[in-house]
């Protein structure tokens, strides 16, 4: 999970005494996105957690090099981080840029929270640090802004103004938590997010009141702190959809103009819960919304608290559930970008053209993965290009295993094939794109996302 806006403000929400069978009862009524067998809460079943687990292992043996290459070199980037530009949240950059190393990823755009008297582009991190190419920017107005310089002098009286402004010289801007914004024209953009962590909980009511009500439950708090331990990936990934309006408004909007989806990690490191023995009849849970905050539960609003505290010496810490650690964050989903190097300006325009693809690399290592189109033996035509139809004009898609692949012609699925490989004889313009999906514990679930091909 990414964040969870609202605050519980009052003990009175951990007072609730829905079980967990209910819960899962109460959100199964509503529409399970595409895919979905099993709620968020069933997901995180021990028995679910440890198949996810096996078929992740198994999907990393599966794995062989793709034949179709694209001439450029392939960038695991993440966009829509934050770090030390808000009290809500929780990590540093160095923090962020080690986390990077580990998790193998080449570029963080920096989306910061806007501040008074703070420059978002001149005050933050810019260029290579330690292998990790840095580019700076801002979640504001509802884009995520990559300015190529600072707007601390600039004015911008409507979006369209403020759009222009960004843009100018060559900065990049897209289209933020696209779910408030699905009316929003985005002619003027680079593109829009096709998916955001924090999007994706939003619908999760059922799930954050059973994760409130764990925090205070002498059997499910050490339950989860042990499923945290044992498969922090697995309980990461469990709130994963396929953010249908979203994927709609790109398809809608592609149509008349390209447009690049990009994947939105949304990470603060603000995802940690602690629960701390007070006295004989109290507890005090921690954790970061709109600022740090600390609420106590007494034993006579939950009575649970008496079994947690048993024995506990004041001010000792009961449990610390860390959900979001940068690198967990980072691990989950990432946008690659095709560039010929590892420049700043390579890597702006790369994103211009559409020149990436989004994956839930959690799920399986997506490098490699290739969307092009042929006429005859000549190449050179990648996702987010251009091209005439003609005689012979085939697309042809490659993933590292097999998976369900789907064609995808102005939104409308016009073929499906178990398969690590496509070819399809082109005979109709449209905007193509393909998404490949994975089995997991019996579910469908959504991998890669590539940007289209326009044929004209």
């Amino acid at each position: 999970m990414t964040r969870i806006k609202r605050a519980v403000c009052e003990t009175v929400l951990f007072a609730l005494t829905l079980s967990t069978t209910s819960i899962a009862a109460r959100q199964r009524s509503g529409k399970l996105a595409p895919g979905r067998k099993y709620t968020t809460i069933e997901r995180l079943k021990p028995q679910h957690l440890r198949a996810v687990r096996a078929d992740r292992v198994r999907f990393a043996s599966e794995r062989r090099p793709v034949s179709v290459k694209t001439g450029l070199n392939e960038y695991r980037a993440v966009l829509h981080a934050h770090a030390e530009d808000a009290t809500h949240t929780g990590g540093t950059r160095p923090e962020l840029l080690a986390a990077a190393r580990r998790a193998g990823v080449q570029i963080v755009m920096l989306t910061d929270h806007i501040r008074p008297n703070r420059d978002f582009i001149d005050d933050s991190w810019r260029g290579v640090r330690d292998g990790v190419l840095f580019i700076p920017g801002a979640e504001d107005r509802g884009f995520l802004s990559f300015p190529i310089n600072s707007l601390k002098e600039g004015k911008a009286d409507s979006r369209e103004q403020y759009i222009e402004l960004v843009r100018g010289g060559g900065g990049n801007i897209f289209l933020s938590h696209v779910e408030e914004r699905l009316d929003w024209p985005a002619d003027k953009l680079d593109g829009l997010e096709i998916y955001n962590h924090h999007t994706d909980i939003k619908d999760e009511g059922a799930f954050n009141l059973w994760l409130r009500g764990t925090l205070t439950d002498p059997m499910r708090l050490p339950e989860l702190a042990a499923a945290l331990n044992d498969y922090p990936e697995e309980v990461f990934g469990a709130q994963q959809d396929y953010l249908e309006g979203i994927i709609a408004k790109w398809d809608s909007d592609s149509q008349t103009h390209p447009l690049t989806g990009v994947a939105a990690n949304d990470c603060h490191h603000n995802q940690v819960f602690t629960v701390t023995a007070i006295d004989e009849a109290t507890v005090e849970v921690g954790y970061i919304t709109s600022k740090p905050t600390t609420t106590r539960v007494t034993a006579d609003k939950v009575p649970g608290v008496a079994e947690l505290v048993r024995g506990r010496k004041p001010g000792e810490l009961i449990a610390r559930l860390d959900f979001d650690p940068y690198e967990r964050s980072l691990r989950y989903v990432s946008t690659h970008i095709l560039a010929r190097e590892l420049t700043e300006a390579a890597i702006r325009e790369a994103l211009k053209r559409g020149h990436a693809f989004v994956a839930h690399d959690w799920l399986c290592d997506s490098t490699g993965f290739a969307f092009v189109a042929r006429n005859g033996r000549k190449a050179g035509v990648i996702m987010g290009d251009e091209v005439r139809l003609g005689s012979g004009l085939k697309l042809i898609a490659e993933a590292p295993i097999k998976c369900a692949m789907k064609l995808i012609r102005n939104g409308e699925v016009i073929q499906t094939s178990n398969a690590s490989r496509i070819d399809f004889e082109v005979k109709t313009p449209g905007v193509y794109r393909i998404e490949a999906w994975l089995e997991v514990d019996g579910e469908q679930r959504p991998w890669i996302y590539a940007n289209p091909i326009y044929v004209r």
